[in-house]
C-alpha cells in the first residue's frame, strides 16, 4: 500500500518537477537578475554623493557604447 503511494507522488512529482526543465532554467535566470541588481544596489548605496566615481563609470560606459556603434 504505501508503495503504490509512494509511485503516485513520485510520478507526479516527476511530472511536475523532473521532467520540466524550463521552469527550473526560468528560475536561475530570475535568481541571477535578481543578484546582478542586489550588488548594483549595493554598490549605488556605497557610492552616495561620490561624484567622481559615478562619473568616470558613465564615461567609460559611453565609449563602449560608441565603439559598438561604429
Amino acid at each position: 500500500m504505501l508503495t503504490k503511494y509512494y509511485v503516485s507522488i513520485r510520478s507526479k512529482w516527476d511530472h511536475y518537477v523532473g521532467k520540466n526543465e524550463k521552469g527550473a532554467q526560468a528560475l536561475e535566470w530570475i535568481a541571477l537578475g535578481m543578484l546582478v541588481l542586489a550588488i548594483m544596489g549595493a554598490i549605488a548605496a556605497t557610492m552616495e554623493g561620490d561624484t567622481s566615481m559615478g562619473q568616470a563609470v558613465k564615461t567609460q560606459l559611453a565609449k563602449m557604447i560608441n565603439s559598438l556603434g561604429g
